[in-house]
Parts: structure tokens; sequence; C-alpha cells
């Protein structure tokens, strides 16, 4: 059971980033499901932390209420934790994950559908102005990376789905853990603190 005083290690996007460009597809799919898994779980331990101790592990026993990711992700959207891109975001990657999980193929993130999935994501576009508009494509001796027109020396375009979901990753942790307002570890500072997101990375109401 997640104890309430649990908080995170300053360095967990850092480490998250590492994880992913060492992993396939498939497992980084699965350790970016599980971080944000972690991360609810985190939080719904430390807003249900009353009755005792057998009734608080029951919650995320494999028929509590909590059990799944999904049914975390459900309370913590309808609590009004995290806001509805992250909600929506995460939806998408646990649709993924699945896909990945369940299938006996070898897939990779260039294999339908998940580039389309991929571009779905909403977060991402508070950081990168450009997200979902990036194109690649091979030239005779090099990469050309560009938006809008493709410049004339272009030849076919590339997937850019391993890339973009490796850095859509990175952000969507990082605002899940703001919102979530996870506290954060910094051991050679000697203290902890609530990630605060600059006003460019803030949920935008409609």
């Amino acid at each position: 059971m997640t104890s309430k005083k649990e908080h995170i290690s300053v360095d967990f996007g850092e480490r998250i980033a590492i994880a992913l460009s060492e992993e396939s597809d498939r497992a980084g799919m699965i350790l970016v499901s599980s971080w944000a898994d972690h991360f609810l779980r985190i939080k719904l331990a430390q807003e249900f932390d009353g009755g005792n101790a057998v009734a608080r592990s029951a919650l995320f026993s494999s028929n509590g209420p909590f059990a799944t990711f999904s049914a975390k992700l459900n309370v913590a959207f309808c609590a009004g934790w995290i806001d509805r891109d992250v909600y929506h975001d995460l939806d998408v990657i646990r649709k993924m994950r699945n896909i990945f999980a369940h299938s006996i193929e070898n897939h990779s993130l260039h294999d339908e559908p998940f580039p389309d999935m991929v571009a779905k994501l909403r977060v991402p576009k508070r950081q990168f102005y450009d997200w979902g508009e990036l194109r690649a494509s091979a030239t005779e001796r090099s990469v050309v990376i560009f938006t809008g027109e493709a410049p004339p020396e272009a030849g076919e375009d590339l997937d850019l789905s391993r890339i973009t979901f490796r850095m859509a990753a990175s952000v969507l942790v990082a605002v899940l853990v703001a919102n979530l307002g996870i506290l954060i570890e910094d051991k050679d500072a000697g203290k902890t603190f609530i990630m605060e997101l600059p006003d460019h990375m803030r949920d935008i109401p409609e």
C-alpha cells in the first residue's frame, strides 16, 4: 500500500526519458502507462487515507474500485485532479498500451493505428507550438525536418511517431504530476516541493 506521505524524486523526468530511449516501443508504452498509474495511485492513497490498512488495501485489490489504470484515471478526472487534456492523452496512451500488451505481433509505433493515435495527443501542444505539424524527409545525403511546405530537395516523408511519442510522454508525465500536486523530493537541496507549471503549460479553458 502506498504511504500517504510518499513523494517522488526530483529526477523522475530524466529517469523516464532515459528509460524510453533504451526500451522498445512496446516496453516504452507499458513503462509510461506504469509511471502514470503509479502517480495516480499516490494521489488516491493520499486522498483516501482514512479507515484502516485493510480497508485502504482493499481499494487497490484486484476487485477493488481502484484496481485498474482506467479506474484510477476516471476517478482523477471526475474529482477534478487532472485537466481534460491530460485525461484525454492518458486515455489514448492506455488504449495504445492495451494494443501492444495484448498483441502477439512485434508492433512498433510506426505501425497503424499508432501514428494517428500519437498525433491526437493534446498536452504536447502546450510545449511545442508546431506539435502535429512537424515533418521529416530523407534527401540524398541527410534528413531534413520542417513544417509547412516541403523543401525542394525533400523526398518521401519519414514517420516521426517514435520520436514524437517520447517527446510527448515526458511533457505529459510532468503535467500529470503537477496536476496531482504530488510532493517532489530534492535530496541535494534537502527539500520537497510541488511542481508549478509555467502559464503556457497550464490547461486553457474552453
